[in-house]
Formats: C-alpha cells, structure tokens, sequence
C-alpha cells in the first residue's frame, strides 16, 4: 500500500521509501496531489504542496517525478517527444465525464506547446469492462482519439485490477472484504 489514507502511517511511509530507494528517486522530488475524481490539471515546476485538488499534473523538469495513487481508476500517462514534457492524469469515469482527457491534453498545448498528435499515451492497470458496467477504457480512447491523439500512440495493456492479484482494487476489495488499498503510478521524463 501506499496510500496514508488508506493504510497505517508508518507502514506506508516504509513501503514508499522502499519504493522510490529502489527507483533511485528521493521523496523530495516526488510530485504527488489531493486526487478529487474530477478534471483539474496542474503544472509542477518544483515540489507542491500534496494536499492541493487535482486529477492531473504536467511538468517538462527532467528532476521531478509525477505520481498518483490508484485502485480501479485509470492511470493514463502522456509523453511528449517533441518537447519533451509528460503528464500524468487520475481517469475514473467521474473524470471522464468531467473531460479530464481534455483539460490535460489542452494543459500541455498551453504549457509546453504539445499538438494532439505528439504524445506518447500509456494505461496503467485499471478496472475493466469485464468486471465494471461501464467500459472507461473504451471512453478514454475514444476521448483521446476525438480530441486528435492518435490511435497508433495509444497502449493500452488492458490489465484489470479487479482481476488481477497484483494489484490493488477498490471494488474487489470491497466486495471480498479485503483492506482497500492503493497502488501508486510514477512518471519521470528522465535525466
């Protein structure tokens, strides 16, 4: 787990320093929000303050590594070559509803001059249509495809958490009685 919210303190505090030792990332420059399941993007320049309200966060610093804590939502990272920047966007289908796609995508435009067509876009694990009456993995394609990302730069690995034993998920946690943990996604451009 590692989530404080979810979890006990001093084991999420050893399971991230575990985490980000093991990735060669110190907690310093870790870039983490108050995900509220709606469609605000924010740009980091240098460290913010982890209680601020977002859903996403952009950044073109090469030191600063995005992270978001997930359990069913989709993590959906965007990567642009062109000008090097990335963005890192919480996507459960209150987001979607809320066009988080859309704030993100216009966010890097207005930021770091990406075009639709540049990023590079990766899921992460996220609750499928196999086991949720609503398919966000087909909404947030076909959302990504209407606002001109294109299709060829979309991977979407189709891992659901629900399913899958290697990964957290809110609802099979709740339907089996399980702690309700939370996973995290990081994103860096790299040095």
């Amino acid at each position: 787990n590692m989530d404080f919210i979810t979890g006990e303190f001093k084991e999420t505090l050893e399971n991230r320093r575990k985490f980000f030792e093991k990735l060669g990332i110190e907690n310093k420059n870790i870039i983490e929000i108050k995900q509220v399941h709606g469609n605000k993007i924010v740009k980091a320049e240098t460290a913010i303050n982890p209680e601020t309200k977002a859903d996403g966060i952009i950044t073109n610093k090469p030191s600063l590594y995005l992270m978001l804590k997930v359990a069913d939502c989709i993590p959906i990272a965007f990567y642009d070559p062109k000008n090097h920047a990335i963005a890192l966007i919480h996507a459960g289908w209150r987001g979607l509803k809320k066009g988080i796609i859309k704030s993100a995508i216009q966010k890097m435009k207005k930021n770091f001059g990406s075009k639709p067509q540049d990023p590079i876009v990766k899921f992460g694990p996220s609750i499928g249509p196999c086991c949720y009456r609503m398919d966000i993995w087909k909404e947030a394609e076909k959302q990504l495809t209407n606002c001109g990302v294109l299709k060829e730069n979309i991977d979407n690995p189709k891992i659901c958490t629900y399913e899958s034993k290697d990964y957290f998920s809110h609802r099979r946690s709740k339907d089996q009685n399980l702690p309700d943990y939370r996973f995290v996604t990081i994103l860096g451009i790299g040095i």
